[in-house]
């Protein structure tokens, strides 16, 4: 176990330093709850998207697109599209 925390007033509680650190996990990141059929949490970290990432991604639609008349797989990684363009 890394760290113990409490739920306090309207169910808020803190990541503790440790696990943001061990997960990469940033300000303003988006956590996807979910239970299984144990009824153990499952948290999935993700960042949030703003209009600046959207509108890069989107402007290399047609650049895809050519690829993909040309006969050509493209594996479309949104993360290393956003990266390559600074974002």
């Amino acid at each position: 176990m890394i760290a113990i925390t409490n739920i306090f007033g309207k169910n808020q509680t803190t990541i503790p330093k440790e696990v943001r650190k061990r997960l990469g996990l940033e300000k303003n990141m988006i956590i996807e709850w979910d239970v299984n059929e144990k009824n153990e949490a499952i948290l999935r970290f993700r960042k949030k998207y703003t209009k600046e990432h959207c509108d890069s991604f989107f402007n290399r639609i047609d650049e895809i697109k050519k690829e993909m008349d040309q006969g050509n797989k493209v594996k479309v990684d949104v993360e290393a599209v956003l990266k390559k363009e600074g974002l």
